[in-house]
Order: structure tokens, then C-alpha cells, then sequence
């Protein structure tokens, strides 16, 4: 049988699996991902192919798929011919845990990454603010925690959902006039909500115990940079 997906691919693809659904290699044969069969020809479950070429993967969608074990992004993301292509990860609402590994960000084409409803915890790589595709991000409904990467820089995101989690810092700047959907509410985010005009609900920030803004009917109070400047040109003068 001729392949049309490379070995290097189709063996670091099974190894991903592997890590999901934490069977050490013992999956259903009908479902595919195996050495022995080809994701794009054989129909992987969960697999979408270009189907001008029918050789590269461009989806993989395993939401609500009694998934668990880790994301092994070092697997998925390090071939070139997956990197390269790969443009949607679906694996929301799982059972999924561990930390996202530095290695998501060599999925370069990813336009959408949907990471909710699982068991994540850790602080999220800052490689991710490299994935400068990505329309859709949604992390919501985990443990993750420390401060979000400069997910500010990616221009063209339309959609960040966050809530439910145990993140920290201020909000980023993002570009605010490009989101249609977004979340931050349940977490520890403190500091001044973005003047966003109101685009976004109050629901959208609620239960961060130090966020401040009109929007909460919290006032903030003064900026600690402002101060700054206050003493600054005391100094001067």
C-alpha cells in the first residue's frame, strides 16, 4: 500500500493519540491511528485531510471524546509536513490534564485551538503568542493559572475565552475592535478592565476580585505608573 501521508507524520500523529487516550498503543482498530494504515486515505477518526491532496491533515477534532491523558504537542507540532498544515485542534471538553507544552506554537497554521473543558493546569507557554494565525482560542473551564502570554501580539484573533480558570495579571491589550467573542470572568485578572466602549457584557469579567472599571461600578484607583510620573517630575523639578 502506497501512503500518502509520510511516515515521520503518521507515526508522531499515532504517538499524540497515544498520549490522549492513555491506552499505551492499544487503540480500536476501526478508529485508525495506527502505523499500519494512513490517516488521510483510511479515514482517521477525528481526521480531516486537504482534499485537493488528500495527503496533508488539516482538522483534528476530538471534542467530547472521553479523552484523556496529556497533549503531546511536542508529537503533533514537530513534524514539518503537520505543522505546516494542521489549521483546527479541537479537544474541548475531555478529560485532558497536564501542562501545554512550548511545542504548540510550531503548529503555525493553527487558526483555531479549542482547549476547553478539561483538566489543564499550568501557566501557558509564551511560545503561544507566536501562533500568529489563530482566529479562535479557547481555553476556558481548566486550571490554568499565572499570566497569559502576549496573546495581544496575535492581530487577527476574533475570539479568546478564558473563563473558569485560576489566571492572573492584568487583561492584555488586545485588539478588542476584532473580538466578537470574549471571556475572562472566574479567574484572578486585577487592574483596570480596556475601554471596549461596553462591547463586552459584565458578565464577561466578573469574579476577578481585583478588576476595576465602570462597567463593574468599581472604581479603580490611581495607576501606580501615574504615580510614578508624579514623583518623577518632582525629582526634576
Amino acid at each position: 500500500m502506497a501512503y500518502s501521508v509520510d511516515d515521520a507524520a503518521r507515526d508522531s500523529l499515532v504517538t499524540f493519540f497515544t498520549g490522549l487516550s492513555n491506552t499505551n498503543g492499544s487503540t480500536d482498530p476501526s478508529i485508525g491511528w495506527n502505523s499500519s494504515s494512513d490517516p488521510c486515505r483510511d479515514e482517521w477518526k477525528g481526521v480531516s485531510c486537504d482534499s485537493k491532496t488528500n495527503s496533508l491533515v488539516k482538522k483534528i477534532v476530538f471534542g467530547n471524546s472521553s479523552l484523556s491523558g496529556f497533549l503531546n504537542a511536542t508529537a503533533l507540532c514537530g513534524v514539518d509536513s503537520i505543522a505546516a498544515s494542521l489549521n483546527l485542534l479541537n479537544l474541548s471538553l475531555n478529560d485532558i490534564g497536564g501542562e501545554i507544552q512550548a511545542d504548540i506554537a510550531k503548529c503555525k497554521q493553527l487558526t483555531r485551538l479549542f482547549l476547553g473543558g478539561n483538566q489543564f493546569t499550568g501557566k501557558l507557554p509564551d511560545s503561544m503568542a507566536m501562533l500568529g494565525n489563530l482566529i479562535q482560542l479557547d481555553i476556558s473551564n481548566n486550571g490554568f493559572g499565572g499570566e497569559l502570554p502576549g496573546l495581544a501580539r496575535i492581530s487577527g484573533l476574533q475570539m479568546f475565552l478564558g473563563q473558569n480558570n485560576q489566571l492572573t495579571g492584568e487583561i492584555p491589550g488586545f485588539d478588542f475592535s476584532n473580538l466578537d467573542q470574549f471571556n475572562v470572568s472566574n479567574n484572578n485578572f486585577q487592574g483596570p478592565i480596556p475601554d471596549v466602549n461596553q462591547k463586552f457584557p459584565a458578565g464577561c469579567y466578573l469574579n476577578n476580585p481585583g478588576l476595576c472599571g465602570e462597567i463593574l461600578n468599581k472604581t479603580c484607583p490611581p495607576s501606580e505608573n501615574k504615580a510614578k510620573g508624579v514623583r518623577t517630575n518632582n525629582l526634576m523639578g
